[in-house]
C-alpha cells in the first residue's frame, strides 16, 4: 500500500486530496516507551545474532511503489532480492517505477537488483467501475491513482528499468530458477495483479515458490471506519485488495506453501515524536538530514521534525515496512492465527474487495478459500530499532561487497 509520499516516493508528496475533511489521528503514547527501552548497542548485538543464524533466502518484491525498508531490511537479514516489480495501484505506473528508481539509485543498488514493470491495470476493474462502486457504497478517502486529483510526479523519459520482460514473467523465471535449490519468497504490497498474472501464466509458481507475504487484508474495521476521522477511515480501508478484488481472490486462495497476511497489525506501528527525536539525534542534528542527500529518506520520514506539525500523510503507519521486517526477522512475530480466507468479488456488495476470514471448520464450501496466517502482534521495539539502525548503514557498496558497511561519521 502506498500513499502520497513519505520516503521521497508517492506516499506523502504526491498531489493527494482527501474526499473527507481530515483531522488528527491519535497515536498510542506507548510507542515512545518502546523507543526508550531499546538502546542502539543492545539492538546491534540482537541483530547481529539474528543475522548470523538466519538462512540465506531469496525474495521477489512487488509493490505499487517501493520504500527503502522493502529493500534494505531483506538485505540486512542476508536475503537476496532477485527482482523488484513496480505496479499500478496507489500510484500510477510511472510514479511507482520512479520511486523504485530513485531508491535503488540513492543506495547504489541498481547493478545487483533488477527492476521490472508490473501490472499497469487491474484484471477487470477500471476507473469507471471503481467510481460507480463508490457511488453505490460510499467514497474512499484514498483512491490511489484513480483519484481525480492524482497527478504524476515522474515521466518515463527519466526512469530506467529492465525492459527485457514484464514483471510477471520475471517472477516466473525467478521461481523456476530457484525452485530446486532455494525457493524464493514473494512479497506483494500493492494490488495482487502482477502475482495473479504470473499464476495465470504458470500455475506451478504457487508450489514452486517458498510462499507469499502480503501487506493488506484488514478485517473487523467497520466500527473504526464509521466513527473515525478521515485519516482513521483511510487507515482502515483495504485499498490494495479493493483496487483489484478478482486478482486478490486468485492469489489469496491459491494453494501456497505459506501465505502470511500483515492485516490489522500493520496499522498499529506508527511514527512518533520519540522516533523523530531518535533519528535526528542519531544523525547528529536535523541540519545533517537536510544537508546530506544520503538521508533523503530519513528527512522524508521526520518531515519538520515536529510530529504535531507534520501532515497526516507523514504520520501514516509503517504498513509495507512492517511486513518486510517480520518476513525476514520472524522472531519479531509475537502472535499469529491460522484462518481460512477469501476476498469478496461480488460487485454489488459493500464488502467488494474486502478480506473475509473464518475458522477452518466454518469456512464456506461454495467459494474457493485459502489457508493463511494472520499476524496479530509484533515486537514494536525491535521494529523501530531495525528502522533506525538500517537507515544509518552505508548501502552504497552493497553490490560490490555483499553487505552494508559502516557509515562514516555515524
Amino acid at each position: 500500500m502506498a500513499h502520497p509520499t513519505r520516503f521521497g516516493s508517492h506516499r506523502h508528496r504526491g498531489l493527494y486530496k482527501s474526499n473527507l475533511e481530515s483531522s488528527a489521528f491519535n497515536h498510542s503514547e506507548d510507542r515512545d516507551h518502546y523507543l526508550s527501552m531499546f538502546g542502539f548497542k543492545k539492538f546491534s548485538v540482537a541483530v547481529l545474532a539474528l543475522v548470523s543464524v538466519a538462512d540465506a533466502k531469496k525474495v521477489f518484491v512487488d509493490n505499487d511503489g517501493i520504500f527503502p525498508m522493502n529493500i534494505l531490511l531483506p538485505l540486512l537479514a542476508g536475503w537476496e532480492i532477485v527482482g523488484v516489480s513496480t505496479s499500478f495501484g496507489s500510484a500510477s505506473s510511472v510514479d511507482a517505477a520512479g520511486t523504485a528508481y530513485d531508491i535503488l539509485n540513492t543506495y547504489n543498488l541498481s547493478s545487483c537488483i533488477p527492476h521490472y514493470i508490473g501490472a499497469q491495470q487491474p484484471l477487470i476493474r477500471n476507473n469507471q467501475t471503481f467510481k460507480a462502486w463508490e457511488e453505490l457504497f460510499g467514497a474512499l478517502v484514498w483512491e490511489g491513482a484513480y483519484s481525480s486529483f492524482y497527478e504524476d510526479m515522474y515521466t518515463w523519459e527519466n526512469i530506467t528499468y529492465n525492459d527485457s520482460m514484464p514483471a510477471a514473467v520475471a517472477l516466473i523465471e525467478a521461481v523456476k530458477a530457484n525452485k530446486d535449490t532455494d525457493p524464493i519468497y514473494i512479497y506483494a504490497a500493492g494490488m495482487m495483479t502482477t502475482v495473479a498474472q504470473a499464476i495465470s501464466l504458470y500455475p506451478k509458481l504457487v508450489k514452486e515458490s517458498a510462499g507469499l507475504y502480503i501487506m493488506g487484508g484488514y478485517f473487523d474495521t467497520q466500527y473504526a471506519a464509521a466513527t473515525g476521522s478521515s485519516i482513521v477511515v483511510d487507515i482502515n480501508t483495504d485499498i490494495n485488495l479493493i483496487q483489484d478484488p478478482e486478482a486478490a481472490q486468485i492469489v489469496l486462495t491459491a494453494d501456497w506453501n505459506e501465505l502470511v497476511i500483515g492485516a490489522n497489525v500493520t496499522n498499529y506501528v506508527v511514527p512518533s515524536q520519540g522516533l523523530y527525536d531518535r533519528l535526528i539525534e542519531k544523525a547528529g542534528g536535523y541540519e545533517v538530514l537536510e544537508s546530506n542527500p544520503y538521508f533523503k529518506s530519513v528527512l522524508g520520514l521526520v518531515g519538520t521534525g515536529n510530529f504535531t506539525a507534520n501532515s497526516e500523510q507523514q504520520t501514516l503507519p509503517f504498513w509495507d515496512e512492517v511486513v518486510s521486517a517480520f518476513m525476514v526477522f520472524p522472531d519479531m512475530v509475537k502472535s499469529s492465527t491460522n484462518v481460512s480466507c477469501a476476498v469478496d468479488t461480488q460487485f454489488y456488495s459493500p464488502f467488494y474487495g474486502n478480506l473475509r476470514i473464518w475458522g477452518h471448520d466454518f469456512a464456506p464450501k461454495g467459494v474457493p478459500t485459502g489457508n493463511a496466517t494472520i499476524i496479530n502482534k509484533i515486537d514494536d521495539g525491535m521494529f523501530y530499532d531495525l528502522l533506525v539502525s538500517t537507515y544509518f548503514k552505508d548501502w552504497r557498496q552493497y553490490c560490490e561487497v555483499g553487505g552494508p558497511v559502516a557509515l562514516e561519521g555515524f
